[in-house]
């Protein structure tokens, strides 16, 4: 399978997510410390899963590694706790063209610490990717960055710092013991900072809610080894780190068949247009 593909279905599950991830957050009886211990934590036990039916762990932490594990974990989870916690003060459009940013970092990133070569085609694609996203969800003439905005922007940091760190790791490393290890982890350091996230996961005994988390679950852990096992084979963050902002136009589209949300649409045809036309620039 190419890694073109991998991406591709990557992008697919977590644009579902994004809807998903919306509904439970939308809940005035949602945490987003809960959400994000549940969530890694499913998508730990899931690995788990994967990995016992592969045989075992085919890759182990060395001492060198774990240092580089910790701050992995650590960053996903502030990258996460934060994220959720900016759906809570701001809209769905801003929320994600500031998360979006996180992919200039990893662009910046892979050349800085992967060593990766930036060509012009490259940064181009990079910017009209990016730059599609954001006319797609634009929605004021100006942006308020209020205590919402900044808890998206220091998750996008986050999340690029993060995701980098893997990608560095990967190159050496099996993808689901990688998952399985990060994932568990980050479940550790959320329940060690906020013990008392205990007593509010009871907003996933309702069925709905259940349901809700344990897709997105799965969606992210399918998402996450299909994104890893891309960069295993093309070894080019630069290159699949912009790719992935295009989840979000894949999220308008969902929206629009599925949540009938026909807003904007010259506004979102003319972002997706300039996306994809950095998609295929950058795949090429």
């Amino acid at each position: 399978m190419s890694w073109q593909l991998l991406v591709g279905l990557s992008i697919l599950l977590f644009s579902i997510n994004g809807l998903l991830h919306r509904v439970l957050m939308k809940d005035s009886k949602s945490d987003p410390n809960a959400q994000a211990f549940m969530f890694t934590t499913i998508v730990g036990l899931l690995g788990l899963v994967i990995v016992l039916f592969q045989g075992g762990l085919k890759s182990h932490i060395s001492l060198v590694q774990l240092p580089y594990f910790f701050l992995i974990a650590s960053f996903t989870t502030i990258g996460s706790i934060f994220a959720f916690k900016g759906f809570k003060y701001i809209e769905a459009s801003e929320h994600t063209i500031l998360l979006t940013s996180s992919k200039l970092w990893s662009l910046i990133g892979a050349v800085v610490f992967l060593g990766e070569t930036l060509t012009l085609r490259k940064l181009v694609a990079g910017v009209m990717i990016v730059s599609g996203v954001m006319i797609a969800e634009w929605r004021k003439h100006k942006f308020v960055v209020n205590i919402g905005g900044l808890y998206v922007l220091l998750a996008a940091a986050s999340y690029a710092t993060g995701e980098i760190l893997s990608f560095y790791i990967l190159r050496n490393f099996d993808s689901t013991a990688f998952l399985v290890y990060c994932s568990f982890l980050s479940a550790i350091i959320i329940l060690v900072l906020n013990p008392n996230i205990l007593s509010k996961l009871s907003f996933y005994t309702k069925p709905s809610n259940l349901a809700n988390i344990v897709t997105v679950s799965v969606n992210d852990t399918l998402a996450s080894l299909f994104l890893f096992n891309a960069y295993q084979l093309g070894r080019n963050a630069l290159q699949i780190g912009p790719l992935m902002a295009t989840q979000t136009i894949a999220t308008v589209v969902l929206a629009l068949v599925f949540l009938r949300e026909t807003d904007n649409i010259p506004q979102k045809i003319l972002g997706s247009l300039i996306a994809v036309i950095g998609t295929i620039l950058i795949i090429i």
